[in-house]
């Protein structure tokens, strides 16, 4: 029976090799863009890419770099000036990128470019660290790849987009696994999106590379940046000899795992552009591969040894049954211990009025206007206090003024006894649609609020929080789904709960992760003919009424969802024990968050089924004959289904 299971496995990598020979031609006729070609990986793509008779497009964010890049490439590579942080940039981009491909199109763009720094504990961050690096490596990626993503349509080409293992695992703190996280979303949306239309959406996950991303020196220098911005009370907390130890951690492990061949990453991302059948993902880096993509699988609880220790023991099924069973038993016991003394611990909770004040909880709620307060102090205990915020709270949930000025008036509650709950519970749906139906700044609103406005809250009240010991229960969406702009807040509040709860085990701080469950037609109205066109002619009512549909059937019990949301939040708020994550309900359970572990080609299907096909009597092109067979056999499976 193994050698059986061994010879598939072999006959797999066999013909996944064979297939994956075969690349596009005319390659002297495809534009290829790619930012961040100053230096690294995207200065060495270029090159090679040139070299093999691509129609280079090469965005760099200084003269230095175009006029160093221009002189070791061909005639065939263009320079252009881009700084992905500004939208005025990016449009005088793809102008000028609209002047060179015609009505070919453009068949691949490369978001490559990206910063590392600062990156560091969360209590060391402020919100404009976060906002800084998610400028770049998030939503300048989001913006490159809107500005030019009717010409990748044209040219039914490739969206390659360079995340980062720490897009899987969140290593360490800071924003940077924040936003590769958001990155991996947005990739994951796309793709569903742009897979009706040919279009190729493809992404790197590369691992420790010697570039001047990962540069000692200047990780070193952020160390003692951050160090040095910080009050004495922290320091304290981490000791002051911490940022010499920082550093010998630094030297001795990046140095061991960085990888100086830059071309693993290279070929992977010419790979990406000209192979006629890419891959979903790639994983350059010995470390990407068998360190960090491992590690992303397992569950956050140490379990795995004491598993593995067990079956050395006994056989395989009896060490399996013992391990599940054990394992169960001691979950159950753990979670039923309940912390004491409710009636003198504070929560705090955003976007809601009180659940917890029947508990004793000293409940904390931000209140519109005056009336709103007194409404909801008229229907509570005397332990429930509202604080009066300039403005509505989700709306303007990334304003400091209003922010200073909330945290100061529930300061006046919590100086002496610090803080036990904060639950992030505000939250922005709309807008959301299909990635082509977006522009930039709808991202922005929904990101300001869900991820922006919730990592700044709760750097707000760390200190008081690890004054007290107590919880920070992060409200999240349901991963999947393949709507952008939900999706890149849904794993990034992931990858923020992830380095808070990593980086508060020290302090006592508990970090838990609740995952839970339009304005279509101001979407639609809005979008150019062409885009509509490309669309069925009835389309619109179809995905309206879908999509409706699929939300009504999960509304069905929605009583029963809401007590179950209630009871999680609530055990992680009790417990003295709480869980990392929550999925309260069926349908998180049992369909999306399976989905989500399952390989792309799996995990799509369901997924893409729930939504109409947007057209299926397209047109191939002699040229996507790889494409074509996939987009065919997808099309008629879908238009099954309908």
């Amino acid at each position: 029976m193994f050698l059986y299971i061994l010879g598939l496995v072999a006959f797999w990598f066999v013909f996944r090799w064979y297939r994956e020979l075969a690349r596009v031609p005319n390659k002297g006729q495809k534009y290829v863009y790619i930012t961040g070609c100053d230096s690294g990986f995207g200065n060495l793509l270029a090159r090679h890419l040139d070299k093999l008779g691509f129609r280079v497009i090469a965005a760099c964010y200084t003269e230095k770099g175009e006029d160093e890049l221009k002189k070791v490439s061909t005639e065939r590579l263009n320079t252009v000036h881009l700084d992905v942080v500004s939208t005025d940039s990016v449009s005088k981009a793809t102008a000028f990128i609209k002047t060179l491909v015609g009505e070919k199109g453009l068949w691949a763009v490369v978001n490559n470019a990206g910063v590392s720094v600062p990156s560091g504990p969360c209590d060391w961050m402020t919100v404009d660290d976060y906002k800084s690096m998610l400028d770049v490596n998030l939503i300048g990626v989001i913006g490159v790849t809107l500005s030019v993503l009717p010409l990748i349509k044209k040219a039914r080409g490739r969206v390659v987009n360079v995340a980062s293992v720490f897009g899987r695992i969140s290593a360490f703190g800071g924003p940077y696994c924040v936003s590769k996280y958001g990155v991996e979303a947005f990739n994951d949306s796309l793709r569903m999106n742009m897979s009706f239309f040919g279009v190729k959406v493809l992404c790197l996950e590369p691992g420790f590379f010697k570039t001047s991303v990962t540069d000692l020196h200047l990780l070193r220098k952020n160390v003692k940046t951050l160090w040095d911005k910080l009050p004495e009370e922290i320091k304290d907390q981490y000791g002051h000899d911490y940022p010499e130890r920082a550093n010998v951690t630094l030297e001795k492990n990046v140095a061991t795992l960085l990888d100086g061949d830059l071309m693993k990453v290279v070929s992977c991302m010419e790979h990406a552009i000209s192979a006629v059948h890419p891959r979903t993902r790639y994983s350059p880096g010995w470390d990407a591969k068998f360190l960090w993509l491992p590690m992303s699988y397992l569950p956050t609880c140490g379990v795995g040894e004491w598993m593995i220790s067990v079956c050395l023991l006994f056989n395989f099924v009896s060490s399996t049954l013992i391990s599940v069973t054990a394992i169960t038993i001691a979950w159950f016991i753990r979670d039923s211990f309940k912390m004491e003394d409710f009636d003198k611990k504070h929560v705090f909770i955003t976007g809601s009025d009180s659940g917890f004040g029947h508990l004793g909880f000293h409940v904390i709620s931000p209140c519109l206007t005056e009336k709103g307060g007194s409404d909801l102090k008229a229907g509570a205990s005397p332990r429930l206090n509202t604080v009066l915020t300039q403005m509505s709270f989700p709306e303007t949930v990334s304003g400091s003024l209003c922010r200073d000025s909330l945290f100061v008036q529930t300061h006046c509650f919590l100086s002496a006894s610090g803080f036990w709950g904060l639950i992030n519970n505000a939250e922005r749906t709309s807008p959301i649609g299909p990635t082509e139906w977006m522009q930039l700044e709808d991202f922005r609103k929904v990101l300001d609020v869900n991820l922006i406005g919730l990592i700044e809250v709760t750097l707000k009240f760390l200190p008081l929080l690890k004054k007290a010991q107590g919880s920070v229960v992060n409200v999240a969406s349901i991963p999947g789904g393949g709507f952008p702009s939900m999706e890149e807040t849904t794993y990034g509040v992931k990858a923020f709960s992830d380095n808070l709860g990593r980086d508060s085990q020290k302090s006592g701080v508990k970090v838990g992760l609740d995952l839970i469950e339009a304005d279509h037609q101001r979407l639609w109205n809005r979008l150019p003919e062409e885009v509509k066109h490309s669309y069925r002619p009835n389309f619109f009512d179809k995905y309206d009424l879908q999509y409706m549909t699929n939300v009504k059937a999960h509304d069905f019990s929605l009583c029963l969802l809401f007590r179950h949301l209630q009871s999680d939040q609530l055990h992680a708020l009790t417990a003295r024990h709480p869980q990392t994550r929550y999925s309260p309900f069926g349908d998180a359970k049992l369909n999306w968050v399976p989905l989500s572990n399952l390989p792309v080609f799996i995990a799509d299907f369901p997924v893409a089924v729930l939504l109409p096909v947007p057209k299926g009597d397209r047109k191939i092109h002699a040229n996507q004959v790889g494409v074509a067979n996939t987009s065919q056999w997808t099309f008629s499976l879908y238009q099954a289904h309908l």
